[in-house]
């Protein structure tokens, strides 16, 4: 028996979405941006745009998501380079013009939502912490490291500066001063060792 799966989302209408947001955003700020305007610019209804996101928040995140996407095949065969590459994709993302005006708006709502709170991990962490621990395990396997680190808490030490940056620009630019310091730290604490020097031993 053929079920009857209903019409096909129409992709073109979700990019608009996503698009048309972004502009907002960047144009007239977080605050001023809203579902009606959006479906408007986007040439389709409110009730489409909820049908794919329950919230603005869930628009603008997953227009924040679509900005950065990480190789998963990305192996140089050394993890400095690795590191190095992440995060000149992390300063790409955290200067974004919509990304510089829609995460100060995101976190302070995030902090009254749990759902938001969910969205954005999923969406702003998962993959960032997917890629570092994958360049992890590579250098775990060529023997450059031991197999005991913490890869949330090294992706942590390669985000969270450049977030607070992000979220408090009187601090400093994020840049490639921030990339080299942010990268240092990282192979420091899972006590990388250089080519030529002894290889760690896989516990």
């Amino acid at each position: 028996m053929m079920v009857n799966t209903g019409r096909p989302r129409d992709s073109t209408i979700d990019d608009a979405i996503l698009d048309e947001a972004a502009k907002m955003v960047v144009e007239n700020g977080y605050g001023a941006t809203t579902i009606d305007a959006v479906a408007r610019a986007a040439g389709t209804t409110r009730p489409a745009v909820y049908r794919r996101y329950a919230s603005l928040a869930q628009v603008v995140s997953a227009a924040m998501s679509s900005r950065i996407v990480f190789d998963p095949t990305m192996d140089s065969g050394d993890l400095p380079t690795d590191l190095q590459v992440l995060q000149t994709q992390q300063v790409a993302f955290f200067t974004d013009p919509l990304v510089v005006k829609a995460m100060p708006g995101l976190i302070e709502e995030s902090s009254r939502n749990e759902t938001l709170r969910i969205r954005l991990l999923d969406d702003f962490m998962g993959p960032r912490r997917s890629a570092v621990r994958r360049a992890l395990e590579q250098a775990t396997a060529r023997g450059d490291i031991t197999g005991d680190t913490d890869a949330d808490l090294v992706c942590d030490l390669l985000t969270g500066p450049l977030l607070l940056r992000t979220l408090m620009p009187s601090l400093g630019p994020v840049d490639d001063a921030m990339v080299a310091v942010t990268v240092a730290s990282a192979l420091d604490a899972v006590r990388f060792r250089a080519a030529g020097a002894t290889r760690l031993e896989n516990p």
